[in-house]
């Protein structure tokens, strides 16, 4: 078995909604649009490339990041897989 990672410090996440409703997600991004920050987004070319096919159904590249951190990770996949990376990173 391998190695057991977590964080070494507690991270609060909190998912703004226990099931996947895409309806109340779009409702809550156009009512929050002006409580969100302008930040820059590094992406891999490729990555960039592939989320850029959904601006053809208005689809912002920005939605798409805040739909994933939301929903497609849980909390333990979170804490995991950013456990592996400050490992990773540690070790260079």
């Amino acid at each position: 078995m391998g190695k057991h990672y977590k964080l070494p410090f507690d991270i609060k996440i909190i998912r703004k909604y226990s099931d996947i409703n895409i309806d109340e997600f779009l409702d809550d991004w156009i009512k929050t649009e002006s409580n969100r920050k302008e930040r820059s987004i590094l992406l891999d070319n490729d990555l960039h490339i592939e989320l850029n096919k959904f601006q053809t159904y208005d689809i912002d590249i920005h939605e798409i990041i805040d739909l994933v951190v939301r929903y497609a990770l849980s909390k333990r996949e979170f804490r995991r897989n950013m456990g592996i990376l400050i490992d990773l990173k540690q070790k260079k």
